[in-house]
């Protein structure tokens, strides 16, 4: 595996900045892309965040049963579980069906 695999974030709309919910499935995605051997710096890379700033979502993550921790090779890596798989399933449904909303040219009822 690459040290840094091409990773594609997800991105929110324009002019609409990244909430809760879309910085932790990005850091599910790019620790599912890892396979459990995400080390913290490269998760920090293909999340686009601060390593200090990561290192609480992924706290917080890891507390709520989306992330487990392993050492290995003197090294904390990260791997998803089955709950975090089912959290990013069901996080491209919901946005999916908001994007649909949103570019809905839906008339309002009177």
């Amino acid at each position: 595996m690459p040290a840094f695999p091409s990773l594609e974030r997800p991105r929110p709309p324009a002019g609409r900045r990244r909430e809760q919910s879309d910085l932790y499935a990005t850091i599910l995605e790019v620790v599912k892309r890892y396979e459990g051997g995400g080390r913290i710096t490269r998760i920090s890379y293909g999340a686009g965040m601060p390593v200090d700033r990561l290192r609480h979502a992924v706290e917080r993550l890891r507390t709520l049963g989306l992330v487990r921790a392993q050492p290995q090779d003197g090294f904390v890596t990260y791997d998803i579980t089955a709950r975090g798989q089912e959290f990013l399933d069901t996080y491209w449904k919901m946005r999916g069906f908001v994007e649909l909303l949103d570019g809905a040219n839906i008339p309002k009822s009177k």
